[in-house]
């Protein structure tokens, strides 16, 4: 029973990906029913305000689902503070039978309620089917429920004597097309992309996701504390600008939308930041550098996950993406213990952890 539980599930994670990068601030989940061995409806949700899974699961039905199996990825909702109906209530009346949970909701609205809510009306249910993939399909929405604060993936391409760019700040291109192109995937997952002024003023880049011959842009965020960037720069000026937010203490005029945050020190303070980004609907943020902006949330340890681009080549000098502080022992740098690799033609990427969401 367990293998045939798994079999559903991973059915509903595949229908999860469909809608990568389009669900937040709700998680990826899809919906499988099964009546006799026979599957006899999918659903996934598809972005927010839209039919949750298991909804969308029994409207596509091809048959009458009483006495059903319905399988889902994640809990279903019991509570009213969502832009749809709970989920629960369509399922008590709707003659299924039992249901097959792989992971309970963390939102406290829902965690544990939603089953129970199920179990009194008379319904089976079975949770903890496939939890340790759940949970890495759904990172983002895990993180950003129970810490409070966005997601946040580093991500910098590198030298192999770790460098990820010129003393002239000149980065291109160090790894090749097919990692580059895999970095538009990754951008697409997040609601925003963040760099700070320097890579905006240096490399003047688009911060666009170009994926099967279409551009499209997530949120572009700009960290510029003394506001020393020039007006003229793209993302300040292309179709997308609007999308385009720039954090900064001037109190010069810009040609996009600003927030202001506090200094800690001589730096902005990381964890107002990303308070205020939060309390703004960003869930998940993906930090391209450069190498100041790198180096503070490495130094203060926040970060979910990184992605390392490796190309084939010595630099010498350079810029590397962690310089401090100065440590003295090995036993106290930075470690990753669930390094996983991939290859990309010549070069490497190296990720803390297992990345379900990109794969096949």
């Amino acid at each position: 029973m367990t293998q045939k539980h798994e079999i559903y599930i991973q059915r509903c994670f595949e229908l999860a990906r469909k809608a990568l990068g389009q669900t937040s601030p709700n998680p990826l989940v899809g919906s499988v029913i099964v009546k006799d061995n026979i599957v006899i409806g999918e659903g996934f949700h598809k972005k927010s305000g839209t039919d949750h899974a298991e909804i969308d699961a029994i409207k596509n039905a091809t048959q009458d689902i009483t006495g059903a199996t319905l399988y889902c990825n994640l809990e279903p909702c019991c509570h009213t503070n969502k832009k749809t109906p709970p989920c629960t209530n369509t399922i008590i009346t709707s003659g299924i039978t039992e249901v097959v949970i792989s992971n309970l909701d963390p939102n406290p609205e829902v965690s544990g309620h939603g089953v129970k809510l199920l179990q009194d009306a008379g319904i089976k249910v079975t949770t903890g089917i496939l939890t340790a993939e759940g949970e890495v399909l759904n990172e983002i929405f895990f993180t950003h429920i129970t810490k409070l604060r966005p997601f946040i993936h580093l991500k910098w391409a590198q030298t192999l004597d770790g460098k990820i760019a010129t003393n002239t700040h000149n980065s291109k291109w160090i790894t090749g097309e097919s990692a580059r192109e895999n970095v538009h995937k990754e951008r697409n997952l997040y609601d925003a992309i963040m760099i700070g002024a320097n890579t905006a003023n240096q490399d003047n880049p688009s911060l666009t996701i170009r994926l099967n011959e279409q551009t499209s842009c997530k949120k572009r965020i700009v960290l510029a504390p003394s506001g020393k960037v020039t007006n003229d720069l793209k993302i300040f000026q292309d179709e997308f600008k609007d999308n385009t937010l720039l954090v900064t203490n001037s109190l010069e005029s810009f040609p996009v939308d600003t927030m202001n945050c506090p200094l800690k020190g001589n730096e902005l303070d990381l964890e107002r930041l990303l308070k205020d980004l939060y309390n703004n609907g960003i869930c998940s943020i993906y930090i391209e550098g450069g190498t100041k902006l790198l180096n503070s949330f490495l130094t203060h340890k926040v970060y979910d996950r990184i992605s390392v681009y490796i190309a084939p080549k010595l630099l010498g000098q350079g810029l590397s993406p962690y310089y401090g502080p100065e440590l003295s022992l090995m036993k106290d740098s930075l470690s990753f213990d669930e390094g996983i690799w991939t290859h990309f033609d010549k070069d490497m990427l190296f990720q803390n952890k297992r990345n379900l969401c990109l794969q096949a």
